[in-house]
């Protein structure tokens, strides 16, 4: 893409394998996937993509099958990137300790639609749609005793091929009701903060919804 000669080339390529933290960058060069750690793999991905200077970059699932420590390191690696090049970055993610820290918004999808989207601080403190609840609901915590046991979502996501009428999400909501069963609610700006928006017939509101809470309005 760069029209670079082959020695150029390979000289850049080991230059961006050093700046992701590849040790012996010309020997790794050589090397096939199979011979690299999974961080490694992840690295080499990382300045793959860095390789041609994008304004975006789309990190998609960049810490899946890594272990914690990997995890961060590799998410450490993208925000020096990004401050570096001084482009922007989109994480697609399903883990939301992972996008709590990292991003300025967020942008919260169910069934191919953008269901919750605000500033990242505004999202986790005031939750509207009952998808994003229960994320958070599923999400352990430190504070949790040990062996604490997660809240699931019950249900199945919907078949994108048949869509369910209605808000998507409804089938599994313990909030649904009729209205939610027939008409798919539209992402409207929040009355009280203009930057949040969300799609729901009945969002919750800023208080914390406890599991409790939950389970006595679903009977």
């Amino acid at each position: 893409h760069l029209k670079l000669s082959r020695k150029v080339a390979k000289a850049s390529a080991i230059t961006l394998l050093t700046q992701v933290g590849i040790p012996s960058p010309s020997q790794r060069a050589r090397a096939y996937p199979i011979q690299l750690s999974g961080g490694m793999r992840q690295r080499v991905m990382i300045a793959i993509a860095l390789a041609c200077g994008p304004e975006l970059l789309l990190a998609d699932e960049p810490t899946t099958g890594l272990d914690v420590t990997i995890q961060a390191q590799i998410l450490d690696l993208l925000a020096e990137a990004q401050r570096m090049r001084r482009m922007a970055v989109i994480f697609v993610s399903h883990d939301l300790g992972v996008v709590a820290t990292r991003t300025d918004r967020i942008m919260v999808m169910y069934a191919g639609r953008v269901v919750e989207l605000a500033p990242t601080a505004n999202l986790f403190a005031n939750v509207r749609m009952p998808y994003t609840e229960a994320l958070l609901l599923s999400t352990p915590k430190m504070s949790d005793p040990a062996h604490t046991r997660l809240a699931a979502i019950d249900g199945r996501p919907p078949d994108l091929v048949h869509r369910p009428s209605g808000c998507p999400f409804s089938p599994r909501c313990s909030y649904a009701t009729d209205q939610c069963h027939a008409e798919a609610p539209p992402l409207i700006a929040d009355p009280d903060e203009p930057d949040h928006f969300y799609a729901c017939w009945h969002p919750r509101g800023t208080s914390h919804v406890t599991l409790a809470e939950r389970g006595t309005r679903a009977t």
